[in-house]
């Protein structure tokens, strides 16, 4: 992994991630949510973007309503902060489960986040943007795969 910035920004990124992960493993839309900033921007594979909290919620509380993570494992590959911004690179893998029933359909994504710091050293995501790797397994849109 590519690091750049401070211990302390290398392990407040540790943390937003970890918090991140864990709440879209077990489908948790307030602390996924509370990984944004207000104006923080969710922007799925062949998806219109997601802004702000209110639309994250209702967006990722519909979402996770239909889909559940199996065996998700985020890697980190790059990290960068320059003052108050900072950008990180990673992939996850794992396999969507449909909550109705089904088939889970797996997954191959590759992310780069755009964040900024938070007065208290913490850092927020103020755009999260990925593409897959795996084709037909796009179920961010209610087109689905």
């Amino acid at each position: 992994m590519s690091s750049s910035g401070g211990v302390d920004d290398t392990r407040a990124f540790s943390a937003l991630y970890k918090k991140l992960v864990g709440a879209a493993n077990v489908g948790d839309v307030d602390t996924y949510v509370s990984c944004y900033t207000e104006d923080g921007v969710l922007m799925p594979p062949h998806a219109q973007p997601v802004v702000g909290q209110a639309a994250l919620e209702a967006y990722m509380t519909d979402w996770f309503g239909d889909w559940e993570l199996e065996g998700h494992v985020a890697t980190m590959d790059e990290q960068r902060a320059g003052g108050p911004v900072a950008f990180c690179r990673y992939r996850t893998e794992g396999k969507y489960r449909p909550r109705s029933g089904g088939d889970p359909l797996p997954y191959s994504h590759t992310y780069i986040d755009t964040l900024i710091k938070q007065p208290d050293g913490s850092w927020l995501i103020a755009v999260h943007m990925w593409s897959s790797n795996v084709a037909g397994s796009n179920v961010w849109t209610k087109e689905g795969p």
